[in-house]
């Protein structure tokens, strides 16, 4: 029980440090689902994500080590912050104004990724995607997948490329 309420202590302070920007909105980077490639390829395309969108400056966002560990706390999968009711409240949690959730996966010979932005207040979303003819041909189209994103942002959402 104590370490559950260390655990939670320590999720919730990274969740407050996340506005340490004021009036920025706050992003929260879902760890990213993998389909047929590496994990680890997910899960360093999604760090990739998250560095960009800071490096933006347009947009605070959380740590993703507390993002994943509020996650698996809830037993809950990137899939599952589709729904818009469960993403708001998973966001609210996390601390953020908006989920970015992921997938990173395998097409025959190529590799492709899909980034769903989730806005939250009000509820709005923006897919991002890419394919390419490997994971690292696919890793440099981050920055081009980071600029939809904000672009999507700053029109307010509800925007698919």
């Amino acid at each position: 029980m104590r370490r559950r309420a260390v655990i939670l202590a320590a999720v919730l302070c990274a969740a407050v440090g996340a506005r340490a920007v004021p009036n920025l909105p706050v992003v929260a980077v879902v760890p990213f689902e993998a389909a047929g490639v590496a994990q680890d390829d997910a899960d360093v395309f999604a760090d990739r994500l998250a560095e960009k969108l800071a490096a933006s400056g347009t947009v605070s966002v959380t740590d993703r080590r507390a993002v994943g560990t509020l996650l698996a706390r809830q037993e809950l999968t990137a899939s599952g912050l589709i729904d818009a009711e469960r993403a708001a409240a998973f966001a609210a949690q996390a601390g953020a104004d908006y989920l970015a959730v992921g997938k990173l996966f395998a097409i025959g010979t190529s590799a492709g990724a899909l980034v769903t932005l989730i806005g939250v207040n009000p509820v709005t979303a923006s897919v991002a995607a890419r394919q390419a003819e490997s994971v690292d041909a696919l890793m440099a189209a981050v920055p081009g997948l980071c600029a939809e994103l904000l672009e999507s942002m700053a029109d307010g959402g509800n925007t698919a490329k």
